[in-house]
């Protein structure tokens, strides 16, 4: 994990393979912020398979510092553990070179319904860890990933993971940790911090002053099979 040096606020570069974002569940936004981030400082479209609904529009929006750049994230929505697993399976499709980045939030998430039995849950999730693989092994190309718990049933995903962040949350508001990588907490107006949405907003602002607001257009959405 490397990072692009500047005086402005620091976030992780996403390089090329898997990269597992663990984040504190009270740091809103983390995903979203390290997504645009990222296709503001690259060429070309993220891909996003959703799950729990982390691909909202309103989370997108809030956080982008620019709406025109919601353009550019392509969302595809899976609802049932079938649905996700064929949407992934559908990657090898859709990404192609001019894409910079797939998503992939809460990856275990499906495979903990009670719809699925317990042989079901390990196999599809290793299928989805699988297709994973294999999309990293056929693309330069960033894959970011969470998960919804670190245990067995989530040890086949961790095992195609290159690097990992987390996000941290501190008395003087959120940062990021890798293993190569640790950012400063960014100090808002009298040196205090937000760690809402808002914050996020505030350093992407930052670190991308020459963005322009645009009128606000709806994210690409995919529909599942």
């Amino acid at each position: 994990m490397s990072h692009r040096p500047s005086n402005s606020p620091e976030l992780p570069t996403l390089d090329a393979g898997v990269t597992l974002l663990e984040a504190d569940q009270r740091a809103t936004g983390a995903l979203q912020s390290l997504v645009l981030d990222h296709i503001l400082l690259e060429n070309g479209p993220a891909v996003w398979v959703d799950a729990k609904g982390h691909g909202t529009t309103q989370t997108l929006a809030q956080v982008a510092p620019s709406m025109r750049t919601l353009d550019r994230v392509h969302i595809a929505r899976a609802f049932t553990p079938w649905q996700h697993q064929s949407l992934l399976r559908d990657l090898t499709e859709t990404v192609d070179e001019q894409t910079s980045l797939v998503v992939l939030p809460s990856f275990d998430a499906f495979y903990r319904t009670d719809d699925l039995r317990r042989g079901e849950r390990k196999r599809m999730l290793e299928a989805g860890a699988r297709l994973i693989g294999t999309l990293a092994a056929d693309y330069e190309i960033p894959i970011l990933v969470t998960q919804c718990r670190t245990d067995v049933l989530t040890a086949p995903l961790r095992a195609k993971v290159d690097a990992v962040v987390a996000c941290e949350l501190t008395k003087f508001g959120p940062r990021f940790v890798g293993d190569e990588f640790e950012s400063l907490v960014y100090p808002i107006g009298d040196g205090l911090v937000q760690t809402t949405i808002a914050f996020w907003q505030r350093v992407l602002e930052t670190r991308h002053p020459a963005i322009a607001a645009a009128t606000k257009p709806e994210v690409s959405t995919v529909g599942s099979h």
